[in-house]
């Protein structure tokens, strides 16, 4: 919520050193840190908020107003050409944008024509890298790049909204879930997606790994590690410098 480089950030990591110390020192009183496999990752990244980077010369970074699309020209023009007196984009909800269903219904329009024209139209908004419909997605329907795949570990055909928007990078949006927001994630730019994965403890040796890895190694890692079935839908590859290979 603060940026990676503020002062509030960094009380959160002071403050979760505190917590860590103290649950290994009881976890050695009670076990020992030598019997005891660590492991430490994230679900995301933290980037840098925009303030900072222009500070540092990055002047292209900036806050992408979402409330206002459904008032801008582009899309207005697109309501008029389907014939709607209303609102059409209700609302956006990070990374999703979601459309006026019962005005789609009452128009008796399709919904994937209406998903793909909106996309195709916020496709040319500055700071948008990528829109796509959720029907494509749910179809199979987009071009099999490192983007689209890392866009469909992020959809759900039942839970999520109609349109993906993939913002540049450095461009966030400030209202995350009502929150004002000094910046935000859920992008697949590296900011966002290079993340730790430490093992620790368990007499491991030191040793640093450059190749990709990724927390879904953790899982499959674990029940190697146990010798125990892997959980059900688990993805990854066990990593061998944890078990000793």
């Amino acid at each position: 919520m603060f940026g990676a480089s503020s002062l509030e950030t960094e009380d959160n990591l002071a403050r979760l050193d505190r917590t860590l110390a103290d649950l290994f020192t009881y976890v050695d009183k009670k076990i020992g840190l030598a019997n005891t496999l660590i492991v430490l990752s994230a679900d995301h990244g933290q980037p840098e908020v925009p303030g900072h980077l222009h500070e540092r010369g990055i002047g292209k970074a900036h806050y992408f107003d979402t409330k206002s699309l459904d008032k801008a020209p582009a899309i207005a023009a697109l309501k008029k050409q389907f014939g709607i007196g209303e609102e059409l984009i209700e609302a956006y909800f990070h990374p999703y944008l979601y459309l006026n269903h019962n005005v789609i219904r009452t128009k008796k329009l399709d919904q994937a024509k209406v998903e793909k024209a909106v996309a195709a139209e916020l496709l040319k908004f500055k700071g948008v890298a990528y829109a796509v419909s959720s029907t494509a997605l749910r179809t199979g329907s987009v071009a099999d790049t490192l983007l689209t795949r890392s866009m469909l570990r992020n959809f759900h055909p039942k839970r999520s909204g109609d349109i993906y928007l993939v913002f540049e990078p450095n461009v966030f949006i400030n209202d995350f879930d009502g929150l004002i927001v000094a910046s935000t994630h859920g992008s697949p730019w590296r900011y966002d997606t290079y993340v730790p994965v430490m093992f620790a403890g368990a007499r491991l040796k030191a040793t640093k790994v450059s190749r990709s890895v990724t927390p879904y190694d953790i899982a499959v890692t674990l029940a190697s590690f146990l010798k125990v079935k892997p959980p059900s839908g688990a993805v990854g590859a066990p990593l061998s410098e944890v078990l000793g290979e």
